[in-house]
């Protein structure tokens, strides 16, 4: 497309953020929002790479079965995206589901069903799931959280098209047990599950800084 001084002008990136509260930008309880979306935009801008990010956070959802259904849903009406991240599995864990339901029944047909679309040849980030405040990394229910981290971690490890299939490892980026500095800690994370608004900025970050090379 020529723009008005008859230059090439480029299209926008079209991408899917989808996910649960974590990525609706749930905070302060509900009463605010501040979607990661909101800075990732802002950094494509400050790099002069025209977006536009198509939201598609539920709080409160798990990934089995609603999620699975709600990104077949949304598929289906043929929009045609670029880069399509996904994070989720948090309210499945916090329900006590096993970390190979939540990726076999949930994550890994999600992951499928973007790779092997025919209209498009969208590019998936797949990010791990954040610790919690409840559970310290040698709690039982921390451990299926490790797991199911594995099994994300070793889908992209393994995918049979590396140049379509990236991975966004927020466990490692934003920890909160590890974290000695309490200041840090409360900048970064608003309850026991959420982050604040600089939290949120910070999972920007992670995955602007993760796909901003291979655009």
């Amino acid at each position: 497309m020529l723009s008005k001084n008859g230059q090439q002008q480029q299209q926008p990136l079209h991408i899917l953020a989808f996910g649960d509260s974590l990525t609706e930008g749930y905070y302060r309880y509900g009463l605010a929002f501040h979607p990661y979306a909101t800075h990732l935009t802002n950094l494509f801008d400050s790099a002069n790479i025209p977006v536009k990010i198509h939201q598609q956070g539920v709080s409160g959802e798990r990934v089995v079965p609603s999620m699975v259904k709600r990104l077949r849903r949304l598929l289906e009406n043929n929009v045609s995206y670029d880069w399509i991240i996904i994070l989720g599995g948090t309210n499945d864990l916090g329900s006590s589901s096993s970390a190979e339901d939540i990726f076999k029944k949930g994550l890994e047909p999600m992951y499928e069903m973007c790779l092997n679309r025919v209209q498009s040849k969208a590019k998936l980030v797949a990010m791990t799931v954040i610790e919690n405040a409840h559970d310290s990394p040698t709690h039982a229910r921390d451990k299926n959280r490790q797991e199911l981290n594995r099994m994300i971690r070793d889908y992209v490890a393994n995918a049979n098209d590396q140049n379509r299939v990236y991975l966004v490892d927020l466990d490692k980026g934003i920890p909160y047990h590890s974290v000695d500095d309490n200041k840090e800690r409360e900048q970064i994370w608003d309850d026991t599950i959420h982050l604040t608004a600089a939290g949120y900025d910070r999972m920007a970050t992670l995955i602007f800084d993760a796909i901003k090379d291979r655009i």
